[in-house]
């Protein structure tokens, strides 16, 4: 009896463990609040503009506490080479996460996520104003900011690194002839470009607070974009020729809204 009352005992413990181990809360890690949806739009990488290229991007982020997902790991991303991973790790940090718990205390977990990038179905990616145009005393004072800030030799070299913003290192040695092929430097006309810009971006009154050094709303760099004179012929043309030459190549035509690995 004795030997029998001990197993029942050594049951009755087990059981209270066994109850106490499922009665345990526990959640899962979960988003608390989204990815900034413009962020996509405004981190597009250069180059993949240039070319007209979507991408998709599979990544997985550590939880270890609740906030902002800075450490996560690209595991799938196509096309590879052309900066989407970098832009869509930037893009997932602007979202918040609360971290999985059990019994309240925080756990360490894993969640996943994907990020798109998808152009539009323009050819270009600058041009396509559709607000006012600017007076012609706010189009000369612009010119005249242009040629005080940038001179004789039109914009800095930085202008040829946002054309190839994103790109992988080891592919610049090949893109960048091909860029000095088909967009040869014209000082005058990128000159003339920054003053409709700057003219359609700013009004009179805003351009004198500018000179001055007063300060003044900025504009996104999308808007900037926009407010480029429409892409030529010739532009549209060398466009393509880029696109064939690199899409020979290197991994290219990816759909942005395909299932992601």
């Amino acid at each position: 009896m004795k030997r029998t009352s001990t197993v029942l005992g050594l049951a009755a413990i087990l059981t209270a463990v066994g109850g106490a181990a499922a009665a345990q809360e526990q959640s899962n890690p979960y988003w608390s609040s989204p990815v900034q949806q413009d962020l996509a739009g405004k981190l597009y990488p250069g180059f993949a503009a240039l070319l007209g290229e979507s991408g998709r991007v599979r990544l997985l982020c550590p939880i270890q506490a609740d906030g902002h997902p800075y450490l996560c790991e690209v595991v799938d991303e196509a096309p590879r080479g052309l900066g989407f991973g970098a832009a869509a790790r930037v893009v997932v940090a602007s979202a918040e996460v609360g971290a999985a718990r059990r019994d309240g205390v925080v756990v360490p977990s894993r969640i996943q996520t994907a990020v798109r990038f998808r152009m539009p179905d323009r050819r270009a990616p600058y041009g396509g104003w559709t607000g006012p145009e600017p007076t012609p005393a706010t189009l000369a004072l612009a010119r005249e900011m242009v040629e005080e800030r940038v001179g004789a030799e039109g914009l800095p070299p930085v202008y040829r690194e946002q054309m190839l913003d994103g790109l992988d290192h080891d592919r610049r040695a090949v893109v960048t002839p091909w860029l000095d092929e088909l967009f040869p430097r014209d000082a005058a006309r990128e000159k003339a470009v920054m003053a409709i810009q700057m003219a359609r971006l700013f009004d009179e009154a805003q351009l004198r607070r500018l000179r001055a050094g007063a300060p003044v709303d900025w504009p996104s760099e999308a808007e900037f974009l926009a407010a480029c004179p429409d892409p030529t012929p010739a532009d549209l043309a060398a466009m393509e020729e880029l696109r064939r030459r690199y899409c020979e190549r290197y991994e290219c035509g990816v759909d942005a809204m395909a299932p992601v690995g």
